[in-house]
């Protein structure tokens, strides 16, 4: 990730939230397996209460009705199975007798009753479920002797009625306590992790303002308090190489203006040197808005220079040159530019001139300067001055022959007589 994202980096889901989902996924999970298993559970469990209740209630009609199947007395068996009959959940009740033939039977309205023809007794009690229905066998013993069995079909749709009820309930009861368990873990979930979502926002701001000297508060001395300290250590580490990396930058900074004064700076007479004055006239002959300025560029050169060094030595001859600066450098603008290029050759720039005359009177001005005495070490310098000027646009529109002409200009002073000054002109020799 590059700086740019990271420093517009937003968090696109919340931690609190994310565990909190997570956690009541799980916790969803949980309650709906439970809820399941409870669910079959009570259900099992209702069929089997309904089951045993059913068996009391045949085994009851079983004794009572077994006296009149040994006796014959069908009557009194069918009034018997009237009364059971009342019973709303009862479908279905036969008697047979020992020799399995229907004895007495009560059958409620649109319901089938089952086949029992050729169907052996049952000497043992029989229970089954059958969709919603509840069949049951069970046998009439007199002395070790089998004189009959009763069957019994019950309808468990009321059963299962209160069970859906039970269901709706248990489930409705459950959607509280999990919506209660739900606000409740989101909440402590977030007390919990309430250090951890502070040193994020700190994060965050010291990668914004990168701000190395905040430091998180240590809350609890647990997994994310031990991370709070070495995230504060962190930051003081980088606090520290900021501070080292900002004076690092400085010192470099400052040397590098120094090297670039170093660069365009003559180191004698600490004018621009050369390199200076050449990035000046690129300046000024680029500039489009500048070609009807009148602008004068001097080319000057010491006379009798080799004569002071021979004479009078290196040093009489670099006191001589910073003179010469001097006395220069008074008579200028501070908009025009004094370089020198290196040896006894200086460079003038005038920018923006109102006239060539004015100029050339600069330039005359300059040599009655230089002639005045130069004393070093008691003894006057025997130097002189030629000057040349060449004028931009009108002479050259570009740095190079600017220089050129100003230099041939020179030369021609030079071979005038020197100590004077010549104006660039095309044709001349």
């Amino acid at each position: 990730m590059d700086e740019a994202k990271a420093r517009h980096l937003r968090p696109t889901s919340s931690l609190v939230r994310r565990l909190t989902q997570l956690n009541l996924a799980v916790m969803a999970g949980c309650m709906l397996l439970a809820f399941t298993l409870i669910t079959l559970l009570l259900w099992l469990t209702a069929r089997e209460r309904q089951a045993e209740a059913a068996e009391i209630s045949i085994a009851q009609l079983a004794h009572n009705v077994l006296p009149m199947v040994i006796f014959g007395d069908s009557t009194a068996a069918k009034h018997e199975l009237s009364l059971v009959g009342q019973q709303q959940q009862l479908l279905y009740v036969a008697v047979r007798d020992r020799e399995a033939k229907l004895f007495a039977e009560l059958t409620k309205p649109d319901f089938s009753p089952p086949t029992l023809d050729n169907q052996p007794l049952h000497s043992t009690p029989y229970i089954a479920f059958s969709g919603l229905q509840l069949m049951l066998h069970y046998p009439m013993w007199m002395q070790e002797q089998l004189e009959g069995d009763v069957l019994m079909v019950m309808d468990i749709t009321g059963l299962l009625y209160w069970f859906l009820r039970v269901v709706v309930m248990l489930a409705f009861l459950l959607a509280l306590l999990f919506a209660g368990s739900a606000m409740l873990l989101a909440r402590v979930q977030r007390q919990a992790l309430a250090p951890l979502l502070s040193l994020t926002a700190l994060a965050q701001q010291v990668g914004q303002e990168h701000n190395f000297t905040l430091r998180a508060s240590v809350v609890r001395e647990d997994e994310i308090g031990i991370l709070t300290l070495r995230f504060n250590d962190l930051l003081k580490r980088l606090e520290k190489w900021q501070k080292e990396l900002n004076q690092q930058l400085q010192q470099e900074q400052l040397q590098g203006q120094q090297l670039k004064q170093l660069a365009y700076r003559d180191a004698l007479t600490n004018l621009p040197n050369r390199l200076a004055l050449n990035t000046r006239l690129k300046q000024l002959t680029s500039d489009t808005t500048q070609h009807q300025v009148l602008s004068c560029l001097m080319f000057i050169d010491l006379d009798n220079f080799k004569y002071v060094n021979d004479h009078f030595g290196h040093d009489a001859g670099d006191e001589t040159l910073v003179t010469v600066a001097r006395r220069i450098q008074k008579m200028v603008r501070d908009t025009d530019l004094l370089c020198r290029l290196g040896g006894d050759e200086f460079a003038l720039l005038l920018t923006r001139v109102s006239q060539p005359e004015a100029a050339e009177k600069l330039a005359e001005r300059i040599v009655k300067k230089i002639n005045e005495p130069i004393v070093v070490k008691e003894k006057v310098m025997p130097i002189g001055i030629s000057i040349g000027l060449a004028y931009y646009p009108t002479d050259a529109t570009s740095s190079l022959d600017l220089l050129n002409c100003a230099d041939e200009a020179m030369y021609s002073a030079k071979r005038a007589g020197k100590n004077d000054f010549r104006v660039y002109s095309r044709g001349a020799t």
